[in-house]
């Protein structure tokens, strides 16, 4: 019995094992410290008296269907994945090389990880920067120990991370320095699968002054967060009347992929303003398709204004190949309007297809 009860206890410590291994990222070249934490404001101060600056990280679960990114290098025809932590002085880009990591053996594992790793750069007490990855990417961490936080719920991830974007937790960085991390912080909780995620996005969307990180939630709201971020930016784009932000607006909503998407964005093609219908007529035929070409011909065929036009063909440049060429070519060899025709034309030229090649070809030979 006794021998039972062992070989019990010994196969949950290694299931036990096994679980806290998953949650942890795939550190090469260096050592994960595991600590059970639940604040992290507490465990960057910890590192208040550090002499050296260290990286801190924990898990969260991320939005369905995405991955979180890691970097990718194709060396030797051998493909790597991974991140440096400290590849180089803080903030130079000049000694960026890639990660001393294994090379993944067969083909590319591109399934989206279930969990978003979040790490950050702390040196005496301060946080110097902020990434973010799946965590099945591979990190090269340069000898240096990570520091890995077991127990930090989304919540409190959020949290420490909207700090960020405010003024709190960045009095005595450079402003440029303040907007980096904000960036960083907002990339971060974009990915994160909460819902509470939605409202901070919101905020930013709504009320921040700073152009760029405004711009950032909203592109965000439209990409990541579903239905929810739809709805967000149809209603900013109700209320809003200067040209430049609708389009910017447009922009953001044209990276949703809800089912009102194409009926909103068709609703901006007659908008007064040529810079607002330019921006519609290009998501309006990427999230349209097939299924609008007829009403992106019409507009390319009679908007007066020629950079809408000119879109418009962009726009169905970027439809998978099998739809585009077609497309392309029958712009190319009927549109009245020459610049029209180069665009298409311009937008054939890169084409492996068979038609588009041997229509090139053709217009060569005339």
């Amino acid at each position: 019995m006794k021998r039972q009860l062992a070989l019990v206890l010994s196969f949950v410590a290694l299931a036990l094992t096994a679980v806290v291994s998953a949650q942890q990222p795939q550190i090469q070249n260096g050592r994960i410290e595991a600590r059970q934490a639940t604040s992290i404001d507490r465990e960057v101060s910890s590192f208040n008296a550090s002499a050296d600056p260290v990286w801190i990280g924990w898990r969260v679960p991320i939005v369905d269907g995405e991955n979180g990114g890691c970097y990718t290098w194709n060396s030797d025809a051998e493909f790597y994945r991974g991140y440096t932590l400290d590849f180089g002085p803080f903030g130079s880009q000049t000694t960026w090389n890639r990660p001393q990591v294994a090379a993944t053996s067969g083909p590319a594992q591109i399934e989206a990880s279930s969990n978003l790793v979040v790490l950050a750069r702390v040196s005496d007490g301060r946080v110097e920067r902020i990434q973010r990855f799946g965590a099945d990417c591979p990190i090269d961490a340069g000898g240096r120990a990570l520091y890995w936080l077991n127990g930090i719920t989304p919540a409190e991830s959020l949290r420490w991370l909207e700090g960020f974007i405010g003024q709190d937790k960045g009095d005595r960085l450079s402003p440029s320095a303040r907007r980096s991390l904000a960036s960083s912080a907002i990339g971060a909780i974009s990915l994160h699968r909460e819902a509470a995620a939605d409202a901070v996005l919101d905020r930013v969307a709504m009320n921040e002054r700073d152009t760029s990180l405004r711009q950032q939630a909203e592109t965000a709201l439209g990409r990541y967060r579903g239905a929810h971020g739809f709805q967000t930016l149809r209603a900013l784009l109700a209320q809003e009347r200067a040209p430049e932000r609708k389009r910017q607006l447009i922009a953001a909503l044209g990276q949703t992929r809800e089912t009102g998407t194409v009926d909103a964005l068709r609703g901006f093609l007659k908008d007064e303003d040529p810079r607002v219908r330019s921006e519609a007529v290009y998501y309006f035929a990427i999230r349209g398709g097939h299924n609008v070409a007829t009403e992106v011909r019409a507009t390319m065929d009679t908007d007066p204004a020629s950079d809408v036009r000119l879109r418009a063909v962009s726009g169905l440049a970027r439809l998978p190949e099998d739809a585009a060429v077609p497309l392309l070519i029958d712009i190319a060899g009927k549109s009245r309007d020459l610049e029209v025709r180069k665009r298409a034309v311009s937008s054939l030229n890169p084409s492996k297809d068979p038609r588009a090649v041997a229509f090139l070809q053709d217009l060569v030979k005339r």
